[in-house]
């Protein structure tokens, strides 16, 4: 299964659509035992989700290979003792991966670099990487010889600024992780109820709905499948708040069966306000 699990929502209240809050401890260790179920093997974290290291490290059992990423540091020793902290807390010796939240504390203080390879060196760390915000980013890293192992970027159905990075990055044999594939949520939202500071996507997200609508598929499904389906990407991060979605999240990549030509209608969208695809600037 080509899905990450994603944590925020487990410390955290995040999405523009989440309703349910973060989870309780016993639908957490559901959503944990039916992503093992079937074969999700990784889980993406941080140490700025709250206390989602720490209930990770409470109930993941060492099942899941665990990716979790650093803040804003300054500092070789900082940057030690985040990592320490999060092993800790994940009540565990090494990690699977380990990013730094934005890819700007690399491009500000590159010789951080240093002390990734060598915690990497001492075997705390399998992989190492940066969250990228901005393909700007990646090739500031490239040039610094930050080459990652790992690299987490935002892509979607109407975000596709990286597409023409993921050849590049191959080239290196990084792994591609994605996020956002939902955009936070914002894909399943009435393009008649939208925010006002939202309203220039409106048009994109009804002629998104529209030819849902006319192919017979949900946004849901389409929006991650158009993810999974890239040959490219090898890990695609969703959150989810109860195991009923995560349930209906594997189905909808087991039961996938489309043509590409629904991908390529939806790539011919036209989006107004780009800027608004980043939920920064929500």
């Amino acid at each position: 299964m080509k899905i990450t699990l994603g944590t925020v929502q487990f410390g955290i209240n995040y999405g523009i659509a989440n309703t349910h809050g973060v989870p309780a401890d016993e639908e957490l260790k559901s959503i944990l035992a039916t992503a093992k179920e079937h074969d999700i093997n990784y889980l993406d974290t941080a140490h700025a989700y709250g206390n989602a290291e720490e209930r990770l490290g409470l109930f993941s059992e060492n099942r899941f290979n665990i990716i979790t990423k650093f803040p804003a540091v300054k500092t070789n020793d900082e940057l030690q003792n985040v990592l320490s902290l999060s092993l800790d807390k994940l009540n565990c010796s090494a990690v699977y991966g380990y990013l730094a939240h934005n890819a700007d504390t690399l491009i500000e203080n590159p010789f951080l670099w240093e002390t990734l390879l060598k915690a990497k060196e001492e075997k705390k760390i399998n992989k190492i990487g940066f969250s990228l915000y901005s393909p700007e980013q990646l090739e500031r890293l490239i040039a610094l010889n930050c080459i990652p192992d790992i690299v987490q970027l935002p892509y979607s159905i109407l975000d596709r600024k990286f597409a023409n990075k993921f050849q590049v990055l191959k080239g290196f044999g990084t792994e591609i992780h994605v996020r956002s594939v939902f955009l936070q949520g914002l894909y399943f939202m009435d393009p008649e109820g939208l925010p006002e500071k939202l309203s220039d996507l409106k048009p994109a997200l009804l002629e998104l709905h529209n030819i849902c609508k006319e192919n017979n598929v949900t946004v849901s499904d389409v929006a991650l499948n158009y993810a999974v389906a890239n040959p490219f990407i090898d890990q695609v991060v969703i959150g989810v708040d109860t195991t009923a979605q995560l349930k209906e999240n594997i189905r909808a990549v087991s039961d996938w069966r489309l043509e590409n030509d629904l991908f390529a209608r939806i790539e011919t969208i036209a989006i107004k306000n780009k800027t608004l695809l980043n939920p920064v600037n929500w």
